[in-house]
Formats: C-alpha cells, structure tokens, sequence
C-alpha cells in the first residue's frame, strides 16, 4: 500500500470519526462534504487532497458534528 501525505492521513482519521459519530456511508459523505462520491477512496488510494477539499470537508464535519449532537 502507498505511504499517505500526513495531511491525507489526518483528514481520513477526522473523517472516520465523523462516520462512526453520525453513521453516514462513504459514498454519501464524500457526495455530501465534497461534491465526489469517490473521495474516501480516492484519499486511501494516495490522491493527496487540495486545500479546498480539506476546507470543504473540516467545514461540512464541523457543520455536521454540530447538527448531530444537537439531535442526541
């Protein structure tokens, strides 16, 4: 498996605790968070995120995170 950048790394961790938080699938969060259905696996397979995509996605969990914890 490739090495990831550290930033790919700290991001699929923030998202992984998103998905275990809220329970949303893969594809749904990355269609959700950033326009792309592919993202968590793209991310996994060593695709290194732009700085618009780590802002889109900490913004959409931060948002998220939120709205979760409200309903709980």
């Amino acid at each position: 498996m490739k090495k990831l950048h550290p930033a790919t790394e700290q991001l699929l961790a923030e998202i992984e605790a998103y998905r275990a938080l809220s329970g949303i699938d893969r594809t749904n969060f990355g269609l959700l968070a950033a326009n792309n259905g592919h993202l968590i696996s793209r991310l996994e397979m060593g695709s290194t995120p732009t700085l618009e995509t780590i802002d889109k996605v900490r913004a959409f969990i931060d948002r998220e995170t939120k709205a979760v914890r409200k309903r709980a």
